[in-house]
């Protein structure tokens, strides 16, 4: 808007699914995507176009009593599925393998999330299929994490860091995840101190793929009007020195291209 002074731009802090709900609706030009799109949703138009990157970690409060068996031996896929979508009560025992009695408290999404939806699908599941105490957006989340040393949730990369510092935010450790199922975490699963170390990790494959996303702008059918084309483009180029301050992982050159020649 300081280079396009005629220009009024408006942001809306929703759901992805919302988002896309009010683009259908003609209520938005664009809208945040922050998940693949469905079938139906491509089949209604919606074009898209990558702008950055981001990574769905899972969480617990650093004051965990079992924080230290925790990062040692990590959670498996398996173990996740079992908290996150059995329905029943775990305790930290359970997936420890120790005789902890300690009741785990699960924190899921009750918003329409695309961290829901891609949390999900690493567990090949739905996000209808989470269960938990359900809490809208990655700022409750993290505060929930914060006040309760049993509990276990999920969030954002960029909500996990203090954009500031890069360094975590208090209380909030990224669970490392047992790939192999060897109970015991080796060098590429160790979680990151830091948010530049979670970015590396975007690009180099040392997180889990299925954990990683692509954040899109989406419009209904491929943007005829100059000024979002312009937008676009801003996004693209000068806008990516500002997404790394936001917590979000810019795009590679190779990314940039890519989506600037979806413009033409």
């Amino acid at each position: 808007m300081s280079i396009h002074p005629g220009v009024k731009i408006e942001v809306s802090k929703i759901g992805t699914g919302e988002g896309i709900t009010s683009l259908l609706e003609g209520k938005c030009q664009l809208a945040m995507i922050s998940r693949p799109l469905t079938d139906e949703e491509a089949k209604a138009g919606i074009w898209v176009v990558s702008v950055a990157k981001d990574g769905v970690a899972p969480i617990v409060n650093q004051k965990n009593p079992h924080i230290e068996r925790l990062l040692k031996q990590g959670v498996s896929p398996d173990e996740f599925i079992r908290v996150f979508s059995s329905g029943k009560q775990v305790t930290w025992g359970e997936i420890l393998d120790t005789n902890a009695r300690d009741k785990i408290t699960v924190y899921s999404r009750a918003d329409e999330s695309g961290a829901a939806e891609i949390w999900a699908g690493f567990m090949y599941k739905k996000a209808s299929d989470l269960k938990g105490i359900g809490i809208s957006g990655d700022d409750e989340m993290i505060r929930n994490i914060q006040e309760d040393p049993l509990a276990i949730g999920f969030c954002n990369f960029s909500y996990a860091f203090d954009i500031t510092t890069g360094e975590r935010k208090k209380d909030i450790q990224i669970i490392p995840v047992d790939l192999d199922f060897d109970n015991k975490i080796d060098r590429v699963e160790v979680p990151f101190r830091n948010l530049e170390e979670a970015h590396k990790s975007l690009w180099l494959g040392f997180f889990p793929d299925q954990l990683c996303r692509e954040l899109t702008l989406g419009s209904l059918g491929k943007p005829a009007d100059p000024v979002i084309i312009e937008f676009l483009k801003y996004v693209l180029g000068e806008g990516q020195s500002g997404i790394k301050k936001t917590g979000f992982c810019p795009l590679n050159d190779v990314y940039i291209k890519y989506s600037l020649d979806l413009l033409k």
